[in-house]
């Protein structure tokens, strides 16, 4: 078989439900396109519930291309993603969370702008996030970029697509030992394909339809049941980001600080909607070890 444009990587663990769901829709979108175009890649973080049992009956419902790897012990959620974003075989390489929600014919445009503009590097931002750019917009390279969201002052932009639903790009210029290197960091993703794409200068697409939405009430916990240290692990992305394209005026705790901000109003203006969305976080301790470091911690 010719190898596919685009590689769907999708890492999962104990999710079958919202995999089910996800596939699904991806399902209809591909077969809407032409299923030649794009292969699914699944790393199943040996998960105990029916994963197994939803990708084959995806599988034989669909008859499409889906790529199946089960790891025989949970490895983590970083090394699971750096797997399944090796297993990819096709030209561009998209991770997507198992939780995410599609919209229509995002598969069917997604296609259509790669053949369009043959980017290094589409950031697809979350539909519900402001963002401040213009779209579609077309960078010269992701310098340009983080110049444009450093003249709006808003450097959050630059954290919000840490988020690995967000992230497409060229699969030649991935460096899985880079990636490897900051394992640590929530983000190897980030590290493993920004720093070829920066040294190659490769143009970077924001399209201007929408692709993904995060899920609210029904996301449930972390993967692993474990929250990060997100704004500690922004400043350390973002730190490494400001040396690598050498712009001391990065601020790394600004997202951090922004993010607080919007948290504080969010909780204050909408109290009962908040607990609605993350009540599963209460039976989570490491949810108040993140919930005290938002409030407390990096660069306040």
């Amino acid at each position: 078989m010719a190898q596919e444009l685009l590689s769907i990587c999708i890492p999962t663990y104990n999710r079958s439900h919202l995999l089910r769901q996800i596939l699904g829709v991806l399902g209809v979108q591909i077969r809407a396109s032409d299923p030649n175009d794009v292969v699914i890649y699944i790393s199943d973080n040996n998960s105990t519930d029916e994963t197994p049992q939803v990708v084959e009956e995806f599988q034989r419902q669909t008859g499409l291309p889906v790529v199946y790897s089960r790891n025989a012990t949970n490895v983590g959620i970083s090394r699971n993603l750096l797997k399944v974003m090796a297993m990819g075989r096709g030209r561009f390489i998209w991770t997507l969370g198992d939780d995410e929600l599609i919209a229509p014919d995002a598969i069917t445009n997604l296609l259509a702008a790669l053949r369009q503009y043959n980017p290094g590097f589409v950031v697809m931002f979350d539909t519900r996030y402001k963002l401040p750019l213009p779209k579609p917009g077309l960078y010269a390279d992701y310098r340009a970029v983080a110049n444009a969201c450093l003249q709006l002052n808003n450097v959050h932009a630059l954290a919000e697509h840490t988020l690995l639903s967000s992230n497409l790009y060229r699969a030649e210029f991935f460096d899985a030992e880079f990636g490897e290197k900051n394992i640590d960091t929530w983000f190897p993703h980030m590290f493993g394909f920004l720093r070829p794409l920066l040294k190659k200068r490769m143009p970077v697409l924001i399209p201007d339809f929408p692709v993904i939405s995060t899920r609210g009430e029904d996301r449930g916990v972390p993967s692993d049941g474990q929250w990060a240290n997100l704004d500690q692990c922004w400043a350390t992305y973002l730190t490494w980001l400001r040396e690598e394209m050498q712009m001391p005026e990065l601020n790394p705790h600004a997202a951090g600080q922004t993010a607080r901000r919007l948290m504080l109003a969010n909780m204050r203006a909408h109290p009962v909607r908040y607990f609605r969305k993350n009540w599963r976080a209460l039976f989570q301790p490491s949810a108040y070890r993140f919930l005290f470091t938002r409030f407390f911690g990096v660069g306040k």
